[in-house]
Parts: C-alpha cells; sequence; structure tokens
C-alpha cells in the first residue's frame, strides 16, 4: 500500500555512502528500483490477500500468522541494517537483500500450505526491509545540486510503485492466479540488481567505528516483537482469555524495554536510543505508528470491499484503486505547497484525520451500494487523507535530531512503520473474519452493530465491513484529541 513519506531532512549520514560516484541519471535510475520493490510486492499482496487466502486455503489466522512472520523478520534486519552495511558496504548488502527476497517469492509463489507460505513470506521481509532504508539515506550522500532530484524520484518510486501495485496484482492473477503475484518477484529482483550494478557503493566502515551488537539480542528482540504482535492479533479472536493475551502483552513489552535498556549503556550501540530520547521524535514516532496502522486498514478493507461486497471485477477494483493512491500524489504535492507558506503541521494533521474519519463514517453508514460510484467519495477521502496526516509528521519527527543520531532515527521510524503495517494487516484480518461469522455481536460491537449496521439489509460480509471501519472511527477520534491539544507539532 501506499506508505507515504514524502518530506525528507538533508543531514549528513555518518554511515557508509549508498550510492558510489556516477553520473545522475543511471544514479537516479538506481534509487527509485531499489526503493519500489518492497512497495509493489506489499501493495500486490495486500491488494490480493483474499485470493492469497483462498489459492493457499488458509485461514485469517494463518494469514495474520505469516504476516506477522514478515513484520518479525523485517524489524530484525531493519536493527541489523547499519550494521550489515558498515561490514558489507551497501553493494552486496543490496544484493544479497535482493537475493533473500527473490528466494522468500520463490517459496511463495510454490507454497501449498502454510509452511512454506510462511517461510517465504519470513524471507521477503528480511529481504525487503533493505530498500526502503538504503533508498532514503542515499539521498543525503548525494551532491547538495542532485538531492532535490532525488527526493523526487524517491517520492515518485513510493507513490508509483503504490500505485501500480493493484493494477500489476489483477494482471498477474489474470495470467496466472495468485501465484503469478509472487513469481513476478524473481523477474523484479534481477532487473533491479541488473539497474543497480555500478551504482551502488562498496565502501565499508573501519572495525574501530562499527557497531556491535550479539546475534541472541536479536533473537531475544525478534521473540519479544513476535509475542507483542501475538497479544494484538489475540484480541479480535473470540474465546482469547483476556488473562492471557494481557500477561503476554507485558511480558513481550518487558522483553523489549530490557533490549532497549541494553542498547542505552552501551557506548557503540546498535541503535542510539539515547541521541533518540526526545519529545519530539518520540510523539512522532506515536503519530507515525498510528497513519500506517491507518494505511494497512485502507490497504486491506477498501479492495475487500469493491470486491468482495460490491462484486466488481479485480481490474475494475484495481483501477479504482490506484486511481485513488494517484489522487494521493496531487494531495502531498498540495501539502508541500502550503506548508512551505503556512507551517501549520496540526492543521494539516487535524484535516488528514478529519478527511479519513469522514470516509470511516460514510462506509459505516451506508447501505448496500448498488454501484461502485456511491463508494466513491469515502473511498477518495481515506485514499486522500493520509498524506496530509503523514506529512507534517515527517516534517516535524526529524528535525531535532543531530546528524550522528539520524541514521539510527530513520532506522528507528522504520521499524515503527513496519510495526504499524503488519499489526494493522494482522488485526484487521481477524476482526474481519471474527465479525462476519459471529452469529451475535456483544459488548462494543453490539455497540457498533446498532449505531452503523442495518441488520436487514446486507451481507455478513457487508455489515463486518460497516464494524471495522466503525472501530477505525472510534480509534481516530481520540488521537485526534491528542493532535488537537500538544504543543510539539505546532
Amino acid at each position: 500500500m501506499f506508505k507515504l513519506v514524502f518530506y525528507l531532512d538533508f543531514h549528513f549520514m555518518p554511515a557508509p555512502a549508498a550510492f558510489g560516484p556516477s553520473s545522475l541519471r543511471p544514479r537516479l535510475l538506481a534509487l527509485a528500483a531499489v526503493t519500489s520493490v518492497e512497495f509493489i510486492e506489499n501493495g500486490m499482496v495486500m491488494f490480493s490477500a483474499s485470493q492469497i487466502m483462498a489459492g493457499l486455503q488458509l485461514s485469517a489466522a494463518d494469514f495474520a500468522f505469516a504476516y506477522t512472520l514478515y513484520g518479525m523478520a523485517a524489524i530484525f534486519m531493519l536493527y541489523k541494517h547499519q550494521w550489515m552495511v558498515e561490514r558489507l558496504g551497501y553493494a552486496r548488502f543490496v544484493m544479497l537483500s535482493l537475493a533473500v527476497f527473490g528466494a522468500g517469492s520463490l517459496l511463495c509463489a510454490s507454497a501449498s500450505g502454510l509452511s512454506l507460505f510462511a517461510a517465504g513470506r519470513l524471507l521477503q521481509g528480511l529481504g525487503g526491509a533493505t530498500f526502503f532504508t538504503a533508498g532514503r539515506l542515499a539521498i543525503n550522500e548525494m551532491p547538495a545540486e542532485s538531492r532535490f532530484a532525488g527526493l523526487l524520484v524517491f517520492i515518485a518510486s513510493l507513490l508509483g510503485g503504490s500505485a501500480l501495485a493493484p493494477l500489476l496484482s489483477a494482471s498477474l492473477m489474470a495470467l496466472g492466479g495468485w501465484r503469478a503475484i509472487f513469481a513476478f518477484g524473481l523477474p523484479q529482483v534481477l532487473i533491479v540488481a541488473w539497474l543497480a550494478r555500478g551504482q551502488l557503493a562498496r565502501t565499508v566502515t573501519p572495525p574501530e567505528l562499527r557497531s556491535e551488537e550479539h546475534w541472541g539480542w536479536l533473537l531475544w528482540l525478534c521473540l519479544g516483537v513476535f509475542c507483542l504482535q501475538y497479544a494484538i492479533q489475540s484480541l479480535s479472536l473470540a474465546g482469547s482469555p483476556l488473562t492471557r493475551v494481557l500477561v503476554t502483552a507485558l511480558v513481550s513489552i518487558a522483553m523489549l524495554s530490557v533490549f532497549a535498556w541494553r542498547q542505552w549503556r552501551k557506548d557503540r550501540p546498535l541503535i542510539n536510543y539515547r541521541g533518540l530520547f526526545q519529545l519530539r521524535y518520540l510523539f512522532g514516532l506515536a503519530m507515525y505508528f498510528f497513519g500506517y496502522f491507518l494505511i494497512g486498514v485502507a490497504g486491506l478493507m477498501l479492495p475487500i470491499l469493491l470486491h468482495g461486497v460490491l462484486g466488481l471485477s479485480l481490474l475494475a477494483t484495481a483501477l479504482i484503486s490506484s486511481c485513488g493512491l494517484a489522487g494521493t500524489v496531487a494531495m502531498a504535492l498540495t501539502h508541500v505547497a502550503l506548508a512551505r507558506r503556512w507551517p501549520w503541521h496540526r492543521c494539516y494533521m487535524l484535516g488528514g484525520l478529519a478527511l479519513y474519519a469522514t470516509g470511516c463514517l460514510l462506509l459505516a453508514m451506508m447501505e448496500l451500494p448498488r454501484g461502485w460510484v456511491e463508494l466513491l467519495p469515502a473511498t477518495l477521502a481515506i485514499y486522500l487523507a493520509i498524506p496530509w496526516f503523514l506529512g507534517p509528521v515527517a516534517f516535524g519527527t526529524f528535525s531535532g535530531l543531530e546528524a550522528k543520531v539520524f541514521s539510527h532515527g530513520y532506522q528507528v521510524k522504520n521499524i515503527v512503520r513496519q510495526l504499524g503495517l503488519s499489526s494493522s494487516i494482522a488485526l484487521t484480518t481477524l476482526l474481519l473474519h471474527r465479525l462476519e461469522h459471529s452469529p451475535e455481536p456483544s459488548g462494543l460491537l453490539e455497540m457498533l452493530a446498532g449505531v452503523f449496521v442495518d441488520q436487514a439489509a446486507g451481507t455478513p460480509m457487508l455489515q463486518a465491513s460497516q464494524q471495522v471501519f466503525g472501530l477505525t472511527l472510534l480509534a481516530i477520534l481520540p488521537v485526534g484529541l491528542v493532535v488537537m491539544l500538544q504543543r510539539v507539532f505546532r
């Protein structure tokens, strides 16, 4: 889906340069190719989630488990990103990541059940986590006169890959079914490797300046992340004991806290938490998490609504999704133009949340639609809201960081991004499944059904979708209140 980070600060990065000396055009082409890999693949997987689950006969819990493994592997590699670059250089590291990503794509394409599919997604997470950070940090290493061009290419690769993903997914499934989505990863990595050849720096960091970390502690981190996401998912599973969920969540938080404490005490930490412990940065991370959580909800639910509820063809669904995503470009550029003259970050963030909430309200209260045109206002509102919310967050989060910790700050931000997305996809998948098959809602779900759902109209899938958007609307309200009252991003 459209993981939008449009607005970048240009600080010197202490890590090795991502791109070596070369003429500008091949370097920009390599930047676009490397950056777009994960965006295209994940966008296709989110768009075709229902078809993948049906083809592999996966339950909602199975699909959520595979996505959790992907997120856990990506977070592991994001923590290890600078460590790997310092020892391998970007040329070997990116090529190795492409090979791992391609191997994961092959496993997913040949899977016949959960085990092979989950293993493939884990490998895709290990390989795919490299590309976004590599592309982002490469811009800071470009000559000053080339950075604006690099910024435009970086943005275009994010938005272009995200907008292309639904159409590409529908076309590939028409040709070869859901397996073609993952088979596409093999020629994709070969093309990217060819475009990036000779453009990636081979510089490594001297041994005395390299970060240190024991692999065992990173495995400890992965276990903590997995337990935390398991606890989040279990909240939406019918019959999950609340006590066990809370205990799992507390244990995972304790494990992650121990890891952070150990990093805090190290002289050459993998992540310099001491340098990142700033109110502006921490608030920005919280907003990033919520923004990417909203992206995950939209990326999963809107195709399900258009294809699963309305019965539109995959191609028609893809066209609507791609057009909506393409509209985010105009909204992002509008925000850039306005923010340069009127940097009212809080107003833009509130506007984005209000627009997203309006889309959720329209979808939660709709009757059985007679055509896709009736869904268009709500769909566009949700798609166009994200740049207005995440744009100011990206503007403000990194502005107070020193140059020596900026790369660490961006690594942690990408970890939060991945955690927000994977949690969102897993939780939304399980919640939708539970609501669709729950005969009698209770508690908050019963209240939502009474407010938003006409029990006499619509299919169970439509009613479940309405409740998901209703819950999302309720989640936006307290965040909007926090944004309104805070004084960090003005």
